[in-house]
């Protein structure tokens, strides 16, 4: 499956995996992909993946968070919903955290340069995963952090 969604009026290509395609349709709930560009001592790309309900790797949020960041994103397909998010550590940790690391607010007036191109979502092992890049990015290079919910792991 391909669409293209946009964030901040750039074009965003997304392409789900026929493993990913077929488990969207088999999910209960809302599962919410967030696109983060995380500035910390250095940029970083990372995915991020919630719901309300319990979903293998899915950080678990209440309705009410879950309700404030579905405000914030666009729907991919009828469980899939997809967010682009700016985050910023308030401090510059040697390494990962377990759980969502201390972050501030940070907001950037002009995010289109950030917004990357294309993401990739598949289905593997049991759990959600995904790369994102820009047009000058190798597809086949795995480099985008996936953030789970029992600690924050490297792609697979």
């Amino acid at each position: 499956m391909s669409e293209v969604l946009i964030f901040h009026n750039k074009e965003v290509d997304i392409r789900l995996s026929k493993a990913a395609s077929e488990q969207s349709r088999q999910l209960d709930s809302t599962l919410l992909i967030e696109i983060q560009i995380y500035f910390s001592c250095l940029l970083g790309k990372r995915l991020a993946f919630y719901s309300e309900q319990v979903i293998e790797g899915a950080w678990k949020l209440s309705a009410d968070e879950m309700a404030d960041v579905l405000g914030e994103s666009q729907q991919l397909t009828d469980k899939i919903f997809i967010r682009f998010n700016t985050v910023m550590t308030k401090s510059c940790p040697v390494g990962n955290y377990i759980g969502p690391p201390p972050v501030t607010d940070f907001t950037i007036a002009n995010q289109k340069p950030y917004v990357p191109n294309w993401l990739n979502i598949d289905y593997k092992n049991a759990l959600w995963t995904g790369q994102f890049g820009w047009h000058s990015s190798n597809k086949n290079y795995e480099n985008t952090k996936q953030v789970r919910s029992s600690a924050l792991s490297a792609v697979t």
